[in-house]
């Protein structure tokens, strides 16, 4: 008989496995319970309805008794792991197709066999995803939200290379790759004075799924022309927002003392 290497585990297999372990183990702590009150091995079986035999290995057992995997003998679905792997990578993902494929090489095995090859495919897929997202959370927490959201505006070629790797670990993340796409689009939007691909623009924001880009997709269609002669005019609200700026600068620099003649003759100086 040849031996095959340990095989990986699907998730539910794994979670079938556990399920029945901590069974086992809630049964073996009742009977050594029961033994050690006095219990015979017949009446721990009679009032635990389980085999004389499984109470007997469970006492004499000094710890908890594990099951013993049986070693994997050859697999028929291993000569075509190979393919498989290279179909799969290719894109297809259909467990009759993929069946159909290995059948036409000579594969005689079950339908199962190869669906649970596809279960490990999608299990090791869902463990990387869930790796990624970790180790982002991990890098990216040392990184303030303003710094962030400067990543997501400024210009990808402009951004140094610790800057760019950080950039490169938050899209890894699907639903961050999607905010960053629509936000470099806005951004450009903007620079070019272009709102041509504003309304489009804003339906990929309201089918994104992000709850933030809707809402704000939402607010901007209530501003309707003023919008768009925000993207396409040359004219800008910055100079005013400067003067309230500097206003409220002068005005806190006071610290309430005087009235409004003492500011005026302030903000007149200042130019």
């Amino acid at each position: 008989m040849t031996i095959a290497p340990r095989q990986k585990r699907t998730s539910g297999e794994r979670a079938r496995s556990e399920g029945s372990r901590n069974r086992r183990l809630a049964l073996y702590n009742q009977v050594v319970e029961l033994s050690k009150q006095g219990g015979t091995i017949q009446g721990i079986a009679r009032q635990l309805q389980i085999s004389r035999q499984t109470v007997r290995k469970f006492v004499q057992a000094s710890t908890f008794p594990e099951f013993q995997r049986v070693p994997r003998t050859k697999s028929a679905i291993d000569p075509y792991r190979p393919y498989l792997q290279e179909r799969w990578e290719a894109g297809c993902r259909t467990i009759d197709q993929l069946w159909k494929d290995v059948q036409e090489r000579g594969f005689t095995g079950s339908w199962m066999m190869v669906y649970r090859w596809v279960q490990l495919q999608q299990d090791e897929r869902a463990e990387a995803a869930d790796q990624t997202q970790q180790n982002t959370q991990t890098r990216t927490n040392k990184l303030a939200p303003r710094h962030l959201a400067w990543l997501f505006l400024h210009n990808p070629e402009h951004l140094e290379k610790q800057e760019r790797e950080a950039l490169a670990l938050l899209r890894k993340v699907p639903s961050i790759e999607t905010a960053y796409g629509l936000v470099q689009q806005f951004v450009v939007m903007l620079t070019v004075h272009n709102a041509k691909p504003l309304d489009t623009w804003l339906w990929d924001c309201q089918l994104s799924g992000i709850s933030d880009l809707v809402t704000f997709a939402q607010g901007l269609e209530k501003e309707g022309s003023a919008l768009h002669a925000a993207f396409t005019l040359p004219y800008s609200n910055g100079p005013v927002e400067g003067k309230i700026n500097k206003l409220k600068y002068i005005k806190r620099s006071m610290y309430g003392r005087g009235g409004f003649p003492l500011l005026r003759q302030k903000v007149l100086k200042a130019g």
